[in-house]
Parts: C-alpha cells; structure tokens; sequence
C-alpha cells in the first residue's frame, strides 16, 4: 500500500515538471512577454519609476498588462492592453504567464471579433484602437486572437499590425 501510494505521487511529480518546463522555459527567453496580473484596484501605471511621476491612468485588480523587460526603484515597465506604457509598483503585480514577442499585435482602428472567420460570422465582441491581442492562429487574410482579458475571436488581418 505504501509503495503504491509512493509511486503514484512520483508519477504526479513527473507529470508535473514536465508540464511546468516548458513554460519556464518560454517565459525565460528573449523571444517571449511576460505577462502580469495587477493584484490591486486602481493601480497606478506612472510616467517614471517612482510615487512622484505622473500617473497615465489607473489599472484594474485582474487586469493583464505586457512586461517590457526591465525595472527600476521597486517599479516593472510594463504595456497595458491599449497600449499605454509606463511604470506599475511590481508589489502590485504578479507573473500570469508568457507568449512569443512575435505573437503580440494591436488593432489599427475599431473593430470586431468574429466568431467565425467571416464578416457574415456574428461579432462576439469589440477591439477599441491600439488594443493590444495576442496572435494565435491565421487563417488566410483572417487571425484568430484573444484579448489580454481572455475574450477571442477572428479579425481581419489587414486590421492587425505587429506591436514593437
């Protein structure tokens, strides 16, 4: 009975490691974002790294934000999903996951989620201008994305361009 119960916790440890590596791994290379999940309501994205620079605007607790590679005085660079950039308390902030720089486009004007790769499809939802999305499937002049909010769907690729 021991040894069944040992082997079965080894067994879920395996599984285990080999479902965290990757994603590891992913979120340690250069060609990935890491994104974060702010932890508070209303938290400050700031112009400089510091409580004494401006604010831009405030950020939702669960609100998804892109990590722009570095930090200063306590505080990440980070990108909100419409695209404003500036500096977030990384007290305030903690890893949600990561996907490849090569995959994070943002909308160039209003426009619709598809539910189907079609403009006769229904639209599930709206993308506002500069709304950042990440690519996960293209379809010929259609992708399939999901916002950092989770909500997806197909857009038009021509609406799409890549985010620096």
């Amino acid at each position: 009975m021991k040894r069944r119960i040992l082997m079965m916790m080894v067994s879920v440890l395996l599984v285990a490691s080999m479902l965290i590596a990757p994603m590891s791994a992913l979120a340690a290379s250069k060609k990935t974002v890491q994104i974060l999940q702010v932890t508070v309501d209303g938290a400050r994205l700031r112009r400089g790294p510091g409580s004494t620079y401006d604010v831009i605007t405030s950020v939702k607790n669960g609100a998804k934000v892109f990590y722009l590679g570095k930090e200063k005085n306590s505080f990440s660079y980070v990108r909100t999903d419409h695209g404003a950039v500036g500096y977030i308390y990384k007290g305030f902030l903690k890893s949600y996951g990561a996907c490849y720089k090569s995959q994070v486009y943002y909308a160039t004007k209003k426009t619709k989620l598809y539910k189907k790769a079609s403009t006769h499809s229904s639209g599930k939802a709206k993308l506002s201008k500069g709304q950042h999305v990440i690519v996960y499937q293209v379809k010929g002049n259609w992708a399939y994305v999901k916002t950092l909010g989770g909500t997806g769907g197909y857009v038009k690729k021509s609406l799409l361009k890549k985010a620096k």
